[in-house]
């Protein structure tokens, strides 16, 4: 996983900061355990983004099944996607 600190600027929201760095707002406000109305002006926040090959899940995916799919642990594919649950959904992107 690789990570960016961003300084906020001037007029930028957490929803600006997140489709700047093609990330959910949710996921944004998660990793740096705050609200939005937190995010103003010289706020420095901890970008996380996952690295490697891209998958989308398909329909009867499992975590377990695409990680032994790829040669690696489950606990792999969560820490890289920071996933909370080992549900995927289809159409969810993965980075392996």
């Amino acid at each position: 996983m690789q990570i960016i600190i961003h300084k906020v600027g001037k007029g930028e929201g957490a929803e600006e900061v997140a489709r700047k760095y093609g990330v959910s707002k949710a996921k944004l406000l998660k990793d740096n355990n705050c609200r939005a109305e937190q995010v103003e002006e010289g706020v420095r926040l901890l970008i996380m983004l996952p690295q490697g090959e891209e998958y989308v899940v398909k329909p009867f995916d499992t975590l377990s099944g695409v990680a032994r799919a790829f040669g690696v642990s489950e606990g792999y594919i969560a820490e890289n996607n920071a996933l909370s649950s080992t549900e995927l959904f289809i159409g969810q992107k993965l980075y392996i």
